[in-house]
Formats: structure tokens, C-alpha cells, sequence
């Protein structure tokens, strides 16, 4: 407890969870493949559709997407009822650059499926 306080690991939650949910919210403009982004702190979600009006679960697309982000070095899992919700977790120290690096690389897979 002594080490979140003086790292001050709370805030460093609040502030790069936002800046991610902001660059995932400006990926879903670029990618009709998102279709929800929802989070608090560093827990984040990322729902996946092939048809945003209907819904309809990419569930092949978030398996990929995870396989391939996993091979690149990202850790993220797919969950969900429908397993189509890419789940981020990571770490109280993770920076924004760390959280630039996730961006990065989800954009760059994104971009192949």
C-alpha cells in the first residue's frame, strides 16, 4: 500500500486508463470492426462487431486479434459472453507510453483484419 501511494499509482490508474479509452474511442472511428469501448482505470474493453447496428459478435476477428497482438508482444485476452470483447488489464505502473505502444500496435493489427 505504501508503494501505490508514494508512486502514486491511483492517479497514474485514472489518468492513463482515460488516454487509452480516448485513443480506442479514436481507433472505433477509424474501424467499424469496434463497436463499444468501455472501461474504468486501467480495465478496459473492447467490443467487436461485424455490424454495429445488429451487433452481431466478431467472434473469429477478436480471437485473431488477440492471438496476433499476443505474437506482437501485447497481452490481451478475449472474453465476453459472446467472446467478442478484448479485455486490457495491465499493470498499476503501465505509462502512456506503454499505453502508446498498445495503441499502436491494436491499430496496426486492426488495419490486417
Amino acid at each position: 500500500l505504501d508503494v501505490i501511494e508514494e508512486e502514486n499509482l491511483q492517479e497514474n490508474c485514472l489518468v492513463v486508463g482515460e488516454y487509452i479509452r480516448d485513443g480506442l474511442r479514436a481507433l472505433q472511428s477509424e474501424y467499424e470492426l469496434i463497436g463499444d469501448v468501455r472501461g474504468h482505470g486501467l480495465f478496459n474493453g473492447v467490443e467487436l462487431v461485424t455490424d454495429r447496428e445488429a451487433k452481431t459478435p466478431a467472434r473469429a476477428e477478436t480471437k485473431a486479434i488477440a492471438n496476433v497482438m499476443k505474437d506482437k508482444g501485447v497481452l490481451i485476452s478475449n472474453i465476453g459472453m459472446y467472446d467478442n470483447v478484448l479485455k486490457m488489464r495491465p499493470p498499476l505502473p503501465f505509462s502512456k507510453d506503454n499505453a502508446d505502444l498498445l495503441l499502436t500496435v491494436l491499430e496496426e493489427v486492426l488495419a490486417r483484419v
